[in-house]
């Protein structure tokens, strides 16, 4: 879908909105949580419109892979595709994960077809960049070259990415777990065939048991999505 540009007052508009109201004031002032995982890729914070400027000019992404959920009524979409439009970047849009919950099938599945096929250098984001850029990263790293399970799952921790898998955004610690048991009771077993036929995300839900004292930070200080 294309959109036309945006009116200056639009643009003043959604980066007030952007800075305030989606908590762009942290991400811009004080930590973008942007770091390269890879040759040519990168994971971050939602960025604004001159961070993906300044990024670019530094290290010419070809793509953008968007982690939040399509929205076109927000500040963040519009003013991400409209930069990304602006600079000759490919905007792709992953949705269905969320940083206290599990995807399903076809959403994992769906990100697993998708990694390999995006242009590098490439940049993965969520809002915070700590959870849902953290699986992604992951996944990322497992699918494209060849980093075991254990040590992917790196990219979900408190320090540098600000993972916190002692609260309800543990659940994505989980699942690797939960894959991880699944391999060793069935040597040779890959991540893809454990999701196609093994996964049973409403079981993994079930078993998981975060240590709530930290849901205060997850659900209300910091708002994750």
């Amino acid at each position: 879908m294309t959109y036309a540009p945006l009116t200056p007052r639009e643009y003043r508009r959604f980066r007030r909105r952007q800075f305030w109201n989606d908590h762009g004031i942290f991400r811009e002032l004080f930590y973008a949580n942007f770091h390269e995982i890879a040759p040519g890729i990168f994971r971050s914070a939602q960025p604004s419109p001159e961070q993906l400027r300044r990024w670019h000019a530094r290290h010419g992404f070809r793509t953008v892979l968007n982690i939040r959920a399509p929205a076109p009524h927000e500040s963040h979409f519009r003013l991400e595709q409209e930069i990304c439009d602006q600079l000759g970047i490919r905007h792709v849009l992953l949705p269905g994960f969320g940083s206290r919950d599990l995807p399903d099938r076809s959403s994992l599945l769906t990100a697993l077809d998708l990694l390999p096929s995006l242009e590098r250098p490439v940049l993965l984001h969520c809002k915070s960049g700590a959870d849902r850029a953290g699986i992604i990263s992951a996944l990322c790293l497992h699918a494209l070259f060849r980093i075991p399970v254990r040590e992917a799952a790196g990219q979900l921790r408190l320090w540098p990415f600000g993972h916190i898998r002692q609260a309800n955004t543990g659940i994505l610690d989980w699942f690797f777990r939960s894959f991880e048991q699944a391999e060793a009771r069935a040597p040779g077993l890959t991540l893809r065939q454990w999701v196609e036929s093994g996964y049973d995300r409403e079981a993994l839900l079930r078993s998981f048991h975060p240590w709530y004292s930290l849901d205060w930070i997850t659900d209300r200080l910091l708002r994750r999505e």
